[in-house]
């Protein structure tokens, strides 16, 4: 028995290593917290991409407001030209960002399916038996066989194994720092000032007098005091925008293709 498990001690530790993940891979606790995880990040983006499209909403409308002054039309909107150019810029991040989430989706029904799991598992138990029992000139279809199941192998535990790192990495590393959520409310604190602001001069025009419109076309303060009042609403909000566009591309893109180019060579040299 000791001479067996010492020649054989390598065909041992792949046969222990291959039945343990054959009990990861038919846990059901594992996937749903990793199918958990996913969902959250993915309503999580949704929220503020609809954020970010709603202050792209306010800010446009904002943008519509013209200065008619005799002889020179000025567009008090102007002035919120850069920050409505990174809000477009930011939802165009957010749109891979739902891509690249909505991909992990898809790839972990496939992975945690329970077809995908019985066919790992017959993989898996002929792997163990080729192991030990050899047959006549079976060298180059073996090799391929054994390829395949650690193919089979890496395929069912990268996905949710990306998912777990991305989430640690978040909670522990960026959050401190970069918190989504508070983030999200500080874009939405902007959106409902600028929004304000749009109400409060159309409410403004519609009740003033006729000579408070003519005098008003002529009164350069009106319109300054409007642009002061977008400039501060908006004062913050780039830095906002700047700090969300780091952290989903950080978390949803950058992360996810490093951790799996790790892995794809660790599969590689373990092939």
């Amino acid at each position: 028995m000791k001479t067996f498990i010492i020649n054989n001690w390598n065909k041992l530790l792949l046969l222990a290593f291959t039945c343990i993940a054959l009990i990861f891979a038919f846990s059901f606790t594992l996937d749903e917290n990793s199918k958990k995880l996913v969902d959250d990040s993915f309503k999580q983006a949704v929220i503020v991409f609809g954020s970010a499209k709603a202050l792209n909403g306010v800010i446009s409308l904002a943008q519509g407001t013209e200065i008619n002054l005799p002889f020179v039309i000025v567009a008090v909107g102007e002035i919120l030209d850069p920050i409505n150019d990174l809000v477009e810029q930011f939802s165009l991040i957010m749109l891979a960002s739902l891509v690249s989430l909505g991909i992990q989706k898809i790839l972990l029904g496939f992975l945690t399916n329970d077809i995908y799991n019985y066919v790992l598992f017959a993989f898996i138990l002929v792997f163990n038996i080729w192991l030990f029992v050899r047959f006549s000139k079976d060298e180059i279809i073996r090799n391929i066989f054994f390829k395949a199941t650690f193919i089979l192998l890496f395929l069912r535990f990268s996905i949710p194994f990306i998912v777990y790192i991305n989430d640690v990495s978040y909670n522990y590393f960026v959050k401190p720092q970069y918190n989504i959520e508070t983030l999200n409310e500080n874009i939405m604190q902007v959106k409902e000032e600028v929004s304000k602001i749009n109400k409060d001069t159309v409410i403004q025009k519609e009740e003033s007098s006729f000579f408070n419109k003519i005098a008003e076309k002529f009164d350069m303060s009106f319109y300054e005091k409007k642009i002061d009042e977008y400039k501060n609403a908006v004062d913050n909000s780039s830095q906002y925008l700047i700090d969300l566009i780091i952290v989903f591309i950080f978390q949803t893109i950058f992360l996810p293709i490093v951790f799996l180019y790790i892995l794809y060579v660790l599969f590689r040299k373990i092939v």
